[in-house]
């Protein structure tokens, strides 16, 4: 986020390239954009095989659940299960308030693209570059992609590396070990070459399809937030910036008008946020506690094999993902709150007297934070992922200290 005035501003487009091309990877525009009908095509054939893929898989761990004597006495397969259980309920639940909401996802994007700045001076006015993606969100993002792939394709390459160190030691009598991602026997046989390489196929598919949503729900709510904070920020250096005069009573009140209309506009707005994501918040906070307690019992009990370093690192990106949207929850709440401040420090005692008592009412109804919340319950901030991290703490604490005994 280079600060430098030489530096061209972002556009509108530049903020939601980031969510838009990850829905678009899966066969999803949210914005309908013109395209060949090749493409068009194309895109829609990937989203029915991801959907197709993901239900399947989602129908055969369910059969297995149901099925509990090939869990019963394997408490590595049990915590494997409930680990891909709650990761589901989670992507899920983000599938279905995506395409339930992404007419209202669409709406609020437009809203926000009216209103951004048009041209280059109002773009460096607003500042709009520091409000663009932070590099560590932007490696966040990379980071999770790149640990699902290698939580998918990590079975694939122990398989390879197992049977080419058995070639290297017992020769013509190396087995391919045949490992999968998911633990759950399919309805075929996935011990061929085959029917192995068709399971890694709708493994892929199914889980960039359900990964997609998990994190790229997040992401488009980040953008949406990230827009508002822009505004919340420029309204904040509108006000501590402003300088009033005596002669120019009039002047200052409509300014103090234009300030309040669009206040309220981006209160609105935010509203419209918290409508649309915050019954997915709600669930987010709960599924993501519970994956994160999952997937550290689970690398515990594998220990520091491919399969566990993976799962570590899965852990790692799970919390990630957790961070960044809290993230996002705390800076709206720090820009929101800085208004009364950023109205205190201007040179309000240059206004008239009916400029002051303006400015003083404003404080006063600014001075509430505009908040993140899961449906009313929690406080998306800072202080809940440090909550989070400590239950999760606690349970890994508490279970190594379980097996030492």
């Amino acid at each position: 986020m280079s600060q430098t005035k030489q530096q061209s501003q972002r556009s509108y487009e530049d903020f939601i390239f980031i969510p838009s091309m990850m829905f678009k990877s899966i066969g999803y525009d949210l914005f309908n954009v013109p395209k060949p009908l090749w493409q068009n095509l194309l895109m829609r054939a990937y989203f029915l095989i991801g959907l197709a893929s993901h239900y399947y898989i989602i129908y055969y761990m369910m059969l297995r659940i149901i099925q509990w004597d090939t869990l019963s006495g394997d408490p590595v397969t049990i915590m494997r299960y409930a680990e891909i259980f709650f990761l589901t309920i989670n992507s899920e639940i983000k599938i279905c308030t995506f395409i339930y909401y992404h007419n209202r996802i669409r709406e609020l994007s437009n809203k926000l693209r009216i209103i951004y700045p048009r041209n280059e001076s109002e773009r460096r006015i607003y500042n709009v570059n520091i409000y663009y993606w932070p590099r560590i969100i932007r490696y966040g993002v990379c980071y999770f992609c790149l640990v699902v792939l290698l939580v998918v394709f990590g079975p694939f390459l122990q398989s390879t590396c197992l049977y080419l160190y058995q070639r290297h030691t017992v020769g013509n009598e190396a087995k391919f070990p045949y490992l999968r991602a998911y633990p759950m026997q399919l309805s075929f046989d996935s011990s061929s070459p085959l029917n192995y390489v068709l399971s890694q196929i709708l493994e892929f598919t199914s889980s960039h399809f359900y990964m997609t949503f998990n994190i790229g729900t997040d992401v488009w709510m980040m953008c949406l937030s990230g827009q508002i904070c822009m505004h919340f920020g420029h309204l904040g250096h509108q006000l501590a910036n402003y300088h009033p005069s005596r002669e120019r009573s009039i002047e200052d009140c409509e300014f103090l008008v234009s300030v309040v209309r669009k206040h309220h506009h981006v209160l609105s707005l935010h509203k419209e946020l918290n409508d649309i994501f915050g019954m997915l918040l709600a669930y987010n906070l709960f599924t993501t506690a519970s994956t994160l307690c999952c997937v550290a019992f689970y690398t515990i009990l594998r220990g520091l094999t491919l399969y566990g370093i993976s799962f570590l690192s899965y852990f790692i990106s799970c919390a990630s993902q957790f961070y960044m949207v809290c993230y996002y929850g705390q800076l709206l709440i720090n820009l929101s709150e800085a208004l009364p401040q950023a109205a205190y420090t201007q040179n309000w005692y240059d206004g008239s007297p009916t400029y002051r008592k303006h400015l003083l009412f404003i404080m006063s109804t600014t001075g509430k934070p505009a908040v993140l919340t899961a449906k009313g319950v929690i406080n998306i901030s800072l202080d809940t992922f440090k909550n989070m991290m400590n239950i999760t703490y606690r349970f890994f604490a508490i279970i190594r200290r379980v097996l030492d005994d």
